[in-house]
């Protein structure tokens, strides 16, 4: 009798230790979860903003890396500022950015990769001038987005900007 009623409360216990794990899992990740897009917020208004030598720092880590839309590839966190700083200066003045949408998915307790899609106005490159030949459309762009948590805080660490071609054809999806 002594036996049953033993195992009886290490099935209870055991049940109840996996469900308040189960629930602080799944708390953690919704609060990490909305860290993170907190972080992207900040990006997204830098964007707008061009505020990247003031804001940047508070959401990358020194080591961050950036690989932008035409291959360029920007090491480490000052380059990163710089990179960004200099180009939505110049390319990006009045052009809208508006996230469209935002996916986290967490590789460990701290990495986590995140796509974003944005919707980008036209613009003009090199210098933001209209040439009558040199305007980039309004297009969506996919970002790939990892980031690590270190003292509590999620940094992003690399990024990658792709534009999103509407004609091409996306293989897996069904015909």
């Amino acid at each position: 009798m002594k036996t049953k009623l033993h195992i009886t409360i290490f099935i209870v216990i055991t049940l109840m230790a996996f469900v308040l794990g189960s629930l602080c899992a799944h708390a953690q990740s919704v609060k990490d979860e909305e860290a993170i897009k907190a972080q992207i917020d900040v990006y997204l208004s830098d964007c707008v903003t061009h505020q990247f030598t003031k804001n940047m720092k508070s959401y990358t880590t020194p080591d961050a890396e950036w690989i932008n839309i035409v291959g360029m590839h920007w090491r480490g966190q000052e380059e990163m500022i710089v990179g960004h700083q200099r180009i939505f200066d110049a390319i990006f003045n009045n052009v809208p950015f508006t996230k469209k949408s935002v996916r986290v998915r967490f590789v460990t307790n701290n990495v986590a990769v995140s796509t974003l899609q944005i919707h980008v106005g036209a613009f003009f490159p090199p210098d933001g001038i209209d040439r009558g030949v040199n305007k980039r459309p309004e297009a969506d762009d996919l970002l790939t987005l990892v980031f690590v948590k270190k003292n509590n805080v999620w940094l992003l660490t690399a990024g990658q900007n792709t534009v999103i071609d509407p004609n091409a054809k996306n293989p897996v999806e069904p015909k």
